[in-house]
């Protein structure tokens, strides 16, 4: 009998998960854009699979929330469902978003945060404050700056190839170390550095592109000038495609305000001093009296070496980036094969890089930021958080002396000598 009762009273009290739930009974956030309502605070708009079997593009749905946009309330795009809702806070939009879709909201697989261009000028400490609490937000959530509403953003947003976002995006973003057109930026890595005594955020930015920039031949105009491929800013790649989205560019930030944005040719380089560059093909301007571009494959060879001296009034940073690189195409009037010519091409390379990282951190220098995370390799300077925190490396940043030295080897240019040589 004894046994009895406790066998039972095991039966009882383990006999399943009490508040288990089925994976349908939740609908899970993919997608969310932050916008200043228009009724309150903010709107809030999400993305999330629509669960249904026979989803498709011909979707539709009826009004529901706060509005949206001209079409305003739900739809459904490709298997994937929009809701936009004006809200007071994040917390009670999620109340009102439960209230409204017929299932409870889960933002565990929310894996891309975009927040509109105005609220980041404007200051975005309140809105990323309540994201970065919220205990189901995911602080490696892929953060965003969009160009225009992120409402837009967010209803442009479909798979492009395959039928999952999540996976799209998780393939899309892994790619900034490999071209570097825009950074790599979380949630939790934008509050890090909004909240740091010695560096200041950045995150990427992300437009809809019209392609207005994409021209027939008859009306482009060449005018015999190759510039290099990555001197447009998000929204603006002369392309045609399917997919309207782009991500590239970056938004620098002081604090928590935005106040400028690099192009992706720009962004390359500050990824090289961020030592966030693992690769990238590269067109660099031919010397004079050499026609086209040269063409270069580069990759990072080792980390960057930089030692900061804050031992006076103004910090001196010495910056070393060790790259190597292939040629990727020849020009009739340089002899690859002469070592003379080779070195010539080697040093016209460095040269380039080395001017193009100087003007970036000069721009910086002149906004007053510092997005190299130039000030948390100075940090080991300090014995106490009160003489870093009293040294104001922020401040200081403005005046810094910076020295750059750039290491390019080219040695695949050898390989590619010996490809082309004739054996008899």
């Amino acid at each position: 009998m004894k046994l009895f009762i406790i066998v039972t009273t095991v039966l009882v009290t383990f006999s399943g998960c009490f508040d288990a739930r089925e994976i349908d009974d939740l609908v899970h956030i993919t997608v969310i854009g932050i916008d200043k309502g228009a009724t309150n605070n903010w709107r809030i708009t999400v993305q999330f699979p629509s669960q249904k079997a026979n989803a498709g593009s011909s979707g539709g749905g009826s009004s529901s929330g706060g509005g949206g946009g001209e079409s305003g309330g739900e739809h459904s795009v490709d298997g994937y469902s929009i809701v936009s809702l004006d809200a007071p806070s994040l917390s009670e939009g999620l109340d009102m978003l439960n209230a409204s879709i017929q299932r409870q909201v889960d933002l565990s697989q929310a894996h891309v945060i975009a927040i509109s261009e105005e609220i980041a000028m404007e200051g975005i400490s309140n809105y990323v404050y309540q994201l970065i609490s919220h205990p189901d937000l995911r602080r490696s959530s892929f953060f965003l700056v969009t160009k225009g509403s992120a409402y837009d953003f967010v209803m442009a947003n479909k798979p492009f190839i395959g039928s999952s976002v999540i996976k799209n995006y998780r393939i899309w973003v892994q790619q900034s170390k490999d071209i570097g057109y825009f950074p790599y930026t979380t949630l939790g890595g934008f509050y890090v550095s909004m909240k740091s005594p010695t560096s200041q955020s950045i995150a990427v930015v992300a437009a809809t592109n019209d392609f207005s920039a994409y021209k027939k031949p008859s009306e482009g105009d060449m005018s015999g000038v190759s510039k290099p491929g990555g001197a447009h800013k998000a929204g603006e790649i002369p392309r045609i495609s399917d997919n309207e989205i782009e991500l590239w560019g970056t938004a620098l930030f002081e604090s928590d305000k935005m106040i400028s944005e690099l192009d992706g040719d720009e962004t390359r380089f500050l990824l090289m001093l961020r030592d966030e560059l693992k690769s990238a093909n590269l067109s660099v301007p031919s010397p004079e009296g050499v026609d086209g571009i040269i063409s270069l494959r580069l990759e990072k060879k080792a980390s960057n070496k930089i030692r900061v001296d804050t031992s006076e009034d103004a910090p001196h940073i010495h910056v070393t980036i060790v790259l190597k690189g292939s040629l990727l195409n020849e020009h009739s009037e340089l002899d690859i094969m002469d070592k003379s010519d080779r070195e010539y091409v080697e040093n016209t390379c460095r040269d380039y890089i080395r001017e193009r990282i100087e003007e970036i951190i000069d721009r910086c220098r002149s906004l007053g930021v510092d997005p190299f995370k130039f000030g948390d390799k100075a940090t080991k300077n300090f014995l106490t958080v009160d003489e870093l925190l009293a040294y104001e490396w922020n401040n200081k940043f403005t005046d810094a002396v910076v020295k750059v030295n750039v290491e390019l080897s080219l040695k695949h240019a050898r390989k590619l000598v010996e490809s082309h040589s004739v054996k008899y």
